[in-house]
């Protein structure tokens, strides 16, 4: 893929990219299987139309991985002339780097993530990616491909010690950026209403907010056409001290993942998640 769609013309790169996803959605039976019980769930379809909306699921896939061949080495002009209106929420995010405390940004595996941790790069400040680093050459490569001197991965399984580093990068006015739709120790999770069936989300974020005092920015990119995006935001959710711990986690939680689920209603063709969502508890 590397090496043959940027040798393709722009406009034959969509077309190429159907006819390939139409080949791996129907090799990948399990993971078809998946998605199709997620969409159900969010969006209710049953027959053809639900097949349809899975086939869409494993195109934005596709967009997704060929934007590896544009969003690492993109110059910060041509990663805003991606976004259909240039809009990437500066305003937004300056206004809380200025408090000193560092900002958290709660996004999901939902549009394109890789073009929001550039977007957060133009603001000066380290972006520190918290994420489960697989170890597997495909995802090395994509890591590799995305490294840069502003743009940092934390491990998530280093446990105690890169909750540290996370703290340590707010605590310097960094941006730490999680995905917030998986779950990796269930010990830190809980589980809420979420397209009205319980679901499991992480509550690390939160509590690093608690902690550190930085706001938590939920946020996603998605796509509005092959190759361009447009950045979402919610409201800003501010640390609150109320003197119960777990009350303004949950409330914290609660208001991000109801921010998703506005988003998925609309976006639901953008969420790459190739498990069942509501029976999976650990997912790297």
């Amino acid at each position: 893929m590397f090496s043959v769609m940027p040798r393709i013309p722009g406009f034959l790169q969509p077309p190429v990219a159907a006819v390939t996803t139409l080949l791996y959605c129907s090799m990948m039976k399990q993971e078809r299987k998946a998605v199709a019980k997620n969409l159900r769930q969010i969006t209710g379809s049953r027959g053809l139309v639900l097949r349809w909306k899975v086939y869409r699921v494993f195109y934005s896939f596709s967009d997704l991985m060929v934007s590896y061949c544009y969003v690492p080495q993109a110059s910060h002009e041509q990663l805003v002339a991606m976004l259909v209106d240039g809009e990437y929420g500066a305003a937004t995010i300056d206004t809380y780097l200025a408090a000193g405390k560092g900002l958290i940004l709660w996004t999901a595996h939902l549009g394109n993530p890789e073009v929001a941790s550039r977007l957060l790069e133009m603001h000066g400040r380290t972006v520190n990616v918290a994420r489960v680093v697989e170890d597997n050459p495909a995802e090395k490569m994509l890591r590799n491909k995305m490294a840069n001197d502003r743009l940092r991965v934390v491990d998530l399984r280093g446990g105690a010690g890169a909750t540290i580093e996370l703290l340590q990068a707010l605590r310097r006015n960094e941006i730490v950026a999680i995905q917030g739709d998986r779950v990796y120790n269930p010990r830190h999770s809980v589980e809420v209403p979420f397209f009205s069936k319980p679901a499991s989300f992480p509550l690390g974020p939160f509590l690093l907010s608690q902690v550190s005092g930085a706001p938590v920015l939920p946020g996603l990119v998605v796509r509005q056409g092959w190759l361009k995006y447009r950045m979402l935001g919610g409201d800003p959710i501010l640390p609150n001290a109320t003197g119960n711990l777990e009350a303004d986690q949950l409330a914290a939680l609660t208001q991000a993942v109801g921010f998703l689920e506005a988003q998925l209603a609309v976006h639901y063709d953008q969420w790459i998640n190739f498990f069942d969502f509501w029976r999976a508890h650990v997912q790297s």
